[in-house]
C-alpha cells in the first residue's frame, strides 16, 4: 500500500478528489475510497503482498478505520500470536491496535504510515526510520494528512516558510516537523500525532529509541554472529513472494551483499548505473564482477548529460520541497528503467554506512574530539576566531575548541557561519545545533558517551531519516516501485547497537561487515576502497547553463548576498564546494517552479 489521504471535517467532493488523485503514482493497481458527510478517505495501492485480493483499505471494523501505506513484515508471527488467519498485514494491524491500543506500534517490524480514524479523533503514526512520509495540516476544525504535501497543496497552496531555508542549506532537507510550508508538519520519524478537533499532541520518537539497547558484544565473534543471524533473516522477511524481486547494486560491500543474500534464496535481478566516457564514476565493472559471482540477471543502465537535463525537470515537478541530493536524479533515473522491466520491488544497501561507521569523516570526527582535551587551548580558540576560513576543517577546529558539539550528521552542508554570509538574515552561531537539538538531548538522556553511538544515532536520525530514506521514497514511488532496506529492520539495527562502540570504528573500515561478507563475496569485493557517490552534476549544469537559475531566483528574491554567490559558483567551476552549489541550484530550481 504506497499512498493514504484523508479529510476529517468538512470538504468538497471533487476538490477532495483531485487531492487524492496527486497519489496515483504511489500506487497504480487500485484506488478506494470511503467518504461521509465529515470525511473523505482514500488508498491508492501497489499490490504485493497478497496481490490478487481486492483491496480492503481503508479497513473499517467496528467504528475504527485504518489506512496503511507500507509493509508490516513480521505480519504472519503477529497473525499467529493474535490467533488470525489472514494474508493481509494491514488486517494484521487493525487486530494489533485492537489488542495493544497505541502500543501495537511497538509490535510492528516494518516500513508504515498508519491513520487510525475513531470518530472525531484520528491518530498518525510512522515507523521509527523514517521510511515512509506522512504530513498533516490542521485548522478550521478539520484535519487533513496525506502521504506527500503535494496532495494538502491542491486543498492549501504552499504558505513559504522562509526560516526553513537554513534548515535545508544546512542539512538538504527540513527536519521533522517542519517542512517549508507554515501550516503543514511531518509526524515524526517513529512519532504520533493525535487529533480530536479541540486538542493536538505530538510525540516523537514514541516507539524504539536504538540508543536503548544495552551494549553486550564485546567480541566481534559475538557481534557478528548475532548481526548475521538478524540481517539475513530481514533480508528473507523483505523478498516478495509474489512478485520478482530487483536489487541495486553498485559493487559497493553494502548492495553486493544484500544482493549475493538474495540471491540465496530467489532468482533475483540486479541493476546498476554507469556514466559514458566518465570511467572515473563508473563502478559498472565492479557490480558486474559481483553479479557474475552470485549468478543474478543482471541490467547496467547508462545516465548521459541529456538524462541529467531531462530527469531534473521530471524531479522538479515530483518534490513538493527541495532536496540537496544530487544522486537523486540518477536513480531516478534507474528507478524509471527497473519500472520498465515489471518490477514492483527493489532491495537496497541503505542504512549500512550509518551502522557500521562508514564514512571516512567518522575516523576525522573521532580523531579531533581528542583535541577538546587540549589543557592550554584558549590561545587556539582565539586563533581560530579571528582566522576565518570557508573550509569545514576551520569550523570543525571552532567547534572543539569553543566546546561545543562537533558532530552534526553526515548531512551537513552550509555551516552556520557560510550560511550567516550568504543570506540576507543573520544565521547566529550553533543555529545548525538547535535544529537537531532534540535529538543531543535523547542521546544525552541515554547516558551513552561514545562519539562514536552519537554519531551512528543522529546519522539514522538526519542523514538517513531527512535525506537519503525521503530521496529513495520520492524517486522509487514516483514509479509505483516499492524500495525495501534490509540493514534498516530493528532487529538488525539492535543487534549493531549492541555491540561495544569500539567494535564498529576501527583502523579497518567496515570490520564487522567484512568478516559476515567473507561467506557470501569476493574478496577483491570486499576489500576494495569505498568509493563515494559521484558523477559530473556541476559540469553538466554549468555546460547546459543552469546554474543560471541561480542568478534569476535571487533578481526576484533578493536571499543572498552577491558576492557569496558568485563565489560558490566559481569554486564549482573549479572541482570545490559542489555540494554547495547543488544545494543553493535546486532551491531556486524548486523556487522557480513554485512561482
Amino acid at each position: 500500500m504506497c499512498a493514504i489521504f484523508g479529510i476529517i471535517g468538512e470538504y468538497k467532493k471533487q476538490e477532495a478528489l483531485e487531492a487524492f488523485e496527486t497519489l496515483g503514482h504511489r500506487g497504480s493497481d487500485e484506488r478506494s475510497i470511503l467518504e461521509g458527510e465529515n470525511y473523505f478517505l482514500g488508498v491508492h495501492r501497489l499490490a504485493i503482498t497478497d496481490a490478487y485480493t481486492p483491496s480492503i483499505q481503508p479497513l473499517c471494523i467496528g467504528g475504527m478505520t485504518l489506512l496503511l501505506n507500507g509493509e508490516i513484515y513480521n505480519y504472519q508471527t503477529l497473525a499467529d500470536e493474535l490467533g488470525i488467519k489472514t494474508q493481509s498485514d494491514t488486517l494484521v494491524a487493525h487486530y494489533a491496535y485492537q489488542k495493544w491500543g497505541d502500543d501495537f506500534v511497538h509490535h510492528l517490524r516494518g516500513m508504515f504510515a498508519i491513520a487510525i480514524v475513531e470518530g472525531d479523533k484520528v491518530k498518525l503514526f510512522r515507523d521509527p526510520f523514517g521510511k515512509k512520509p506522512l504530513y498533516y495540516t490542521v485548522g478550521d476544525s478539520r484535519l487533513i494528512f496525506a502521504s506527500e504535501l503535494k496532495a494538502i497543496h491542491r486543498l492549501k497552496p504552499l504558505d513559504f516558510d522562509r526560516k526553513i531555508i537554513t534548515q535545508y542549506l544546512s542539512f538538504q532537507s527540513p527536519i521533522t516537523p517542519y517542512t517549508f510550508d507554515k501550516n503543514v508538519k511531518q509526524v515524526g520519524i517513529g512519532g504520533s500525532v493525535i487529533w480530536d478537533k479541540k486538542t493536538l499532541e505530538i510525540e516523537e520518537n514514541i516507539f524504539y529509541n536504538p540508543l536503548e539497547t544495552p551494549t553486550i558484544f564485546h567480541t566481534s565473534t559475538q557481534a557478528t554472529q548475532a548481526i548475521e543471524t538478524t540481517l539475513l533473516e530481514s533480508v528473507k522477511l523483505r523478498l516478495p513472494q509474489e512478485q520478482k524481486c530487483a536489487v541495486l547494486l553498485s559493487g559497493g560491500l553494502d548492495s553486493s551483499l544484500i544482493a549475493s543474500i538474495a540471491s540465496r534464496y530467489q532468482q533475483i535481478e540486479t541493476f546498476c548505473i554507469g556514466y559514458e566516457g566518465y570511467e572515473n564514476y563508473d563502478e559498472r565493472p565492479f557490480a558486474r564482477r559481483v553479479a557474475e559471482h552470485i549468478g543474478s540477471i543482471h541490467h547496467e543502465v547508462i545516465f548521459t548529460r541529456e538524462d541529467f537535463l531531462a530527469t531534473i525537470k521530471e524531479v522538479v515537478e515530483i518534490l513538493d520541497e527541495p532536496l540537496g541530493d544530487p544522486a537523486m536524479l540518477p536513480l531516478y533515473h534507474l528507478m524509471k528503467h527497473i519500472k520498465q522491466k515489471g518490477f514492483k520491488v527493489v532491495l537496497t544497501g541503505d542504512g549500512s554506512d550509518e551502522l557500521f561507521m562508514g564514512y571516512k569523516p567518522y575516523k576525522e570526527f573521532y580523531d579531533l574530539e581528542k583535541a577538546s582535551g587540549l589543557q592550554f587551548k584558549n590561545w587556539l580558540k582565539n586563533y581560530f576566531k579571528a582566522n576565518f576560513s570557508m573550509h569545514k576543517e576551520w569550523e570543525w577546529y571552532k567547534r572543539i575548541f569553543e566546546e561545543t558539539t562537533l558532530f552534526r550528521s553526515s548531512a551537513e552542508v552550509f555551516t552556520d557561519r557560510q550560511q550567516n554570509r550568504l543570506l540576507r538574515m543573520n544565521v547566529s552561531d550553533n543555529h545548525s545545533l538547535k535544529i537537531i537539538e532534540k535529538y543531543q538531548k535523547a542521546f544525552e538522556q541515554s547516558q551513552r558517551t561514545s562519539p562514536i553511538e552519537w554519531y551512528s544515532f543522529l546519522d539514522l536520525k538526519v542523514m538517513l531519516g531527512e535525506v537519503f530514506l525521503r530521496k529513495l521514497d520520492r524517486m522509487s514511488m514516483a514509479h509505483s516501485i516499492e524500495a525495501r532496506s534490509p540493514f534498516l529492520d530493528k532487529e538488525v539495527v539492535q543487534s549493531v547497537f549492541a555491540c561495544d562502540p569500539a567494535l564498529r570504528l576501527t583502523p579497518n573500515p567496515k570490520a564487522l561487515l567484512k568478516i559476515i561478507a567473507q561467506t557470501y563475496l569476493p574478496q577483491e569485493t570486499i576489500n576494495r576502497k569505498k568509493k563515494g557517490f559521484n558523477y559530473p552534476f556541476v559540469t553538466w549544469l554549468e555546460e547546459s547553463g543552469e546554474l543560471d537559475v541561480i542568478a534569476r531566483i535571487q533578481k526576484k528574491m533578493h536571499l543572498f548576498n552577491e558576492s557569496e554567490i558568485a563565489f560558490y559558483v566559481e569554486s564549482a567551476k573549479k572541482g570545490a564546494f559542489q555540494q554547495h552549489i547543488f544545494v543553493l541550484y535546486f532551491l531556486c530550481k524548486w523556487w522557480e517552479k513554485e512561482k
